[in-house]
C-alpha cells in the first residue's frame, strides 16, 4: 500500500513536468561521432589579421597584450575591420562532442537548450531555427550557426532531409541537451 501511494505521488509530481517538454520528431539519424573531456579549463585567445595571417598573438606569443587583444585589433595596432578574434575561456573542464544528425521533412528538435555552446553547419537541406522569442532564422546548406543556454527549436519545413554536423563545448559532466517547455509564443504560432 505504501509503495502504491509513493507511485501516485511521484506520478502527480513528475507527469506535469514531463508534459511541459516538447519531443523531437522526425530525426532519421543521430550519431555521436566522438567525445572527450579536456584536462582542465580552456583559455584560448586568438587574433588573426586579414592582412597578416601570422599576426603575433595567435599563439599567445609576444604580440598578445592581455586586455588589449579583445579591443578589435587595437592591441596589435591593426585596423579593426582587418581583425578576426576569438576568446574561449571556461572556469573548469569541458566535454567536447561531435554529432552527425539528419532531420527528415516535417521533423523538429523540440524546445531545448544546452549547458554550453554548439557550432552547427548545415551540410544538406535547410532548417528553420526559432529562438526563445520565436524569432525565425532560416539556414541552408553551407551556412553555420550557434546554439547555447537559451531555449530554441528547429524545424525541417523543406522536402529534403536536413543534414547537420554539430560540435559541442559544454560543462564537463552536464547533459548535452536540456528539455525546455514550449514558450507561449510557440503555442501561439503552432510551434510544438
Amino acid at each position: 500500500m505504501r509503495r502504491t501511494g509513493l507511485l501516485v505521488v511521484m506520478s502527480v509530481v513528475l507527469l506535469p513536468a514531463i508534459a511541459l517538454a516538447t519531443a523531437a520528431f522526425g530525426v532519421i539519424s543521430n550519431v555521436i561521432l566522438a567525445q572527450g573531456t579536456t584536462a582542465g579549463a580552456l583559455d584560448e585567445r586568438i587574433s588573426v589579421s586579414n592582412t597578416d595571417p601570422a599576426l603575433p598573438g595567435d599563439d599567445h606569443g609576444e604580440g598578445w597584450i592581455a586586455g588589449q587583444g579583445d579591443d578589435h585589433g587595437k592591441g596589435f595596432g591593426g585596423n579593426p575591420e582587418d581583425e578576426w578574434e576569438l576568446i574561449l575561456k571556461t572556469n573548469g573542464a569541458s566535454d567536447f562532442y561531435f554529432q552527425d544528425i539528419v532531420v527528415g521533412p516535417g521533423g523538429r528538435s523540440g524546445w531545448h537548450s544546452h549547458p554550453g555552446v554548439l557550432m552547427i553547419a548545415v551540410k544538406e537541406g535547410s532548417i528553420d531555427w526559432y529562438d526563445k522569442d520565436c524569432v525565425k532564422h532560416t539556414y541552408t546548406a553551407g551556412q553555420s550557426f550557434t546554439e547555447n543556454t537559451e531555449s530554441h527549436n528547429l524545424f525541417n519545413t523543406g522536402t529534403l532531409n536536413a543534414h547537420l554536423l554539430i560540435s559541442y563545448i559544454i560543462k564537463a559532466g552536464a547533459p548535452r541537451r536540456i528539455e525546455q517547455p514550449q514558450p507561449a509564443c510557440g503555442a501561439a504560432l503552432g510551434l510544438p
